[in-house]
């Protein structure tokens, strides 16, 4: 009744069914099922030798029958499903194991289902309903060239994007800089645009595109302690000795320093009548710079009350110091890198 084909294909149907009642495999049962059926579909499919399905189909004699074209048609889909659902298994157990960046999995899980639905389609059209599949293709090709000129941009986001999935210089929850002008955490990697987080926790969407062409910092990449820098100007009267020890005094007395670090600070330039000096100091999270630069400025102007030289009310003008006093140290406002300026003498 049966060729050996169809028995093949019996077997392994009913052995697929069999596994998927096993709790090893119950997160599987959906694709157990969707294979059981289409090995099924399979071997009840009328060719030579099979005569249940040119019995359940027809193709000979008289009487009622059953659509070969609906089962041809059910036949793709369920592989074309089947297929899909795989991929996304491996992607989900290769190149996203943790689960940690669901964007990016969903990113090239719809990219591979348009495809292979897309390829179903065009095998329904050419073995299931006999059309030219070569003239399908010449009309969709047009297609592909106007819709491609029309949505050019947009295809460039895309294919942006999926650059970016590969490569992965930054994923989700990482904190990045593009062009030393926007700031954030990375909260979404879609098919068009990256969304981030700023500090003020505002939501910035950005053209993949454009992040393409730019300069990325990421600073949550390596995961090593993050290093901050604090800018100092100080008259070059005051001895570089005693503000070094009153850098590192400061930095000794803080706690943001991370545990295992130790904090430097040195002289770097001369200009006029002050010396720049530099702090550095590393903290656990690049989220904290904020908080730890504002802690380190307090304890460096503790420590600068302690060794005498002391801070001043903040002027726009670094050189206007009403006072006088040669003792009093003038400090700056803010540049735009963060870094705050002390003059003193």
């Amino acid at each position: 009744m049966f060729g050996w084909i169809e028995i093949c294909l019996l077997s392994i149907a009913a052995m697929l069914m069999m596994l998927r009642v096993l709790p090893y495999f119950k997160p599987y049962r959906p694709l157990f099922v969707g294979s059981s059926a289409l090995m099924l579909i399979t071997a009840l499919f009328p060719r030579a030798g099979n005569p249940l399905g040119q019995f359940l189909f027809r193709t000979t004699g008289e009487g009622p029958r059953l659509p070969v074209e609906l089962f041809g048609v059910l036949w793709w889909i369920l592989g074309a499903w089947l297929f899909k659902s795989l991929l996304d298994l491996v992607l989900r157990r290769t190149f996203f194991p943790d689960n940690g960046e669901p964007h990016a999995r969903r990113l090239f899980a719809d990219l591979a289902s348009g495809t292979i639905y897309g390829l179903a389609f065009v095998g329904i059209l050419g073995t299931v309903f006999k059309e030219p599949v070569s003239t399908f293709m010449a009309t969709s090709g047009v297609l592909a060239i106007v819709l491609g000129l029309a949505l050019q941009n947009t295809l460039g986001d895309v294919l942006s994007g999926l650059a970016i999935n590969i490569e992965r210089p930054f994923g989700a929850g990482d904190w990045i800089t593009m062009d030393a002008l926007v700031s954030g955490q990375v909260m979404q990697v879609n098919w068009r645009a990256t969304r981030l987080r700023t500090w003020a926790h505002d939501m910035v969407v950005i053209p993949n595109s454009v992040i393409s062409k730019a300069v990325v910092t990421n600073h949550s990449r390596p995961t090593a302690p993050h290093r901050c820098t604090i800018g100092l100007k100080i008259d070059a009267a005051v001895a570089p000795s005693r503000v070094i020890d009153a850098l590192k005094a400061a930095a000794a007395a803080s706690s943001v320093v991370a545990h295992g670090t130790l904090p430097e600070a040195y002289a770097c330039a001369f200009s006029d009548s002050f010396v720049t000096y530099e702090l550095a100091f590393s903290i656990d999270s690049f989220a904290l710079s904020q908080a730890a630069k504002s802690d380190m400025l307090g304890a460096v102007v503790d420590a600068f009350l302690g060794q005498g030289i002391h801070v001043a009310t903040v002027l726009a003008d670094v050189g206007n110091n009403p006072s006088n006093d040669p003792d009093v140290a003038t400090s700056a406002p803010f540049d735009g890198a963060g870094n705050k300026h002390v003059t003193g003498a």
